[in-house]
């Protein structure tokens, strides 16, 4: 069956969407009936949609079109409004990551798809990775052994321009409204969720303590260089520790410390590592799983919008506790002029890590900046 869906949110991510639905179109498994933006089509996408119908307002797009499925993929304080329309409009709904930037939001959005009688996927890209598929199954079947606990580290590097990239960038909140657009809720969003995911513990009451450290390099509202631990009510440690002020970057490895083995998911690779040896494995994405489940509903969805609950806690907590500290100049080093301008903080590679490995948070590693 050839599913119609339309898109909103057509630059960003959104263009990612773009490409994956060429694709799928080829495959004749879906068709793109109409595309939604404040701003015109990207250049690029005009030869193969420019044809389409194009609306500044999604309302009035699901109302033209009347498609099987609404993707989401716009700014984070936006997908409230944009995913109720779709819902209301009794889409199947395809949101990006983070669902929604408060608890109350992520309420409002569960339980209208449950009203609706409609699925709605979230964009957890590594819960789709087979390499994630076959962590969990080797703590299911035990043979890591007691799992004493899950670390996640992640060291990127941003320039002064990405704070510019839109009014919402770095900011907690926009015109009153929330936007948690902080390291450890938007870009290392996937370290917290994918964690929890392995642990089975997803839901809102699943997590028993929750702290925070949360620092900051520049000028902004959120955190840049953070870490979180949390324990789950079946009682596994899970510690995130991530950085956008990295020197060296390096791309986010997850460890489930067990009693037996140690496995790494570098899930943003697709690759999993077991006691040394690693495996490369493929991935469906979020858009092609929802197609599948609406084709055969005994396909669990990756990450439905209900199986959000634990994730949302995290965002919740860490976007209203105090503000990011900011760090003392004597901990940074710069580079780069202008808006490509970078800042770096003194040794957080090794800080992230160490959090990761021995599940402690900076201040229990004396990293002195955290202090």
């Amino acid at each position: 069956m050839t599913r119609t869906v339309v898109l909103a949110g057509t630059s960003g991510y959104g263009a990612t969407y773009l490409r994956e639905i060429a694709g799928l179109e080829k495959e004749g498994v879906l068709r793109l009936a109409g595309l939604c933006d404040v701003r015109p089509l990207v250049s690029s996408a005009q030869p193969q949609f420019g044809d389409r119908l194009f609306d500044s307002r999604l309302d009035r797009l699901l109302d033209l079109t009347r498609p099987d499925v609404a993707i989401v993929s716009t700014p984070i304080h936006t997908h409230l409004p944009l995913g109720r329309a779709a819902l209301e409009a009794g889409c199947h709904l395809m949101l990006e990551k983070p669902p929604a930037p408060s608890a109350a939001e992520w309420r409002e959005l569960d339980a209208l798809s449950r009203q609706a009688g409609v699925s709605c996927q979230v964009g957890f890209q590594s819960l789709g990775s087979g390499a994630f598929a076959r962590l969990a199954e080797l703590m299911a079947a035990g043979t890591l052994g007691r799992i004493q606990g899950i670390g996640c580290y992640g060291a990127w590097t941003r320039d002064a321009a990405y704070y510019q990239r839109a009014a919402w960038a770095g900011r907690r909140e926009l015109d009153g409204r929330p936007v948690a657009d902080g390291a450890l809720t938007n870009p290392f969003a996937h370290a917290t969720a994918t964690a929890l995911a392995l642990d089975g513990s997803t839901g809102w009451d699943d997590i028993a303590t929750l702290e925070t450290e949360l620092f900051r390099v520049r000028d902004i509202a959120t955190d840049d260089t953070s870490c979180l631990r949390l324990t789950t009510r079946r009682g596994t440690v899970i510690t995130v520790a991530v950085t956008l002020a990295a020197r060296v970057p390096a791309e986010p490895v997850l460890i489930v410390h067990g009693s037996r083995l140690r496995a790494e998911l570098r899930y943003t690779e697709d690759v999993l590592v077991v006691d040394g040896r690693p495996t490369r494995y493929g991935r469906t994405s979020p858009l092609r799983n929802l197609l599948d489940h609406l084709g055969d509903p005994p396909v669990a969805l990756q990450s439905s919008i209900a199986a959000c609950g634990a994730f949302t806690r995290v965002l919740e907590t860490v976007n209203t506790s105090p503000s990011p500290r900011l760090l003392d100049d004597r901990w940074l080093a710069r580079d780069g002029e202008g808006l490509k301008t970078r800042t770096y903080v003194r040794g957080v590679e090794e800080a992230v890590r160490a959090s990761a490995e021995r599940l402690a948070t900076f201040t229990e590693l004396g990293e002195p900046w955290a202090a």
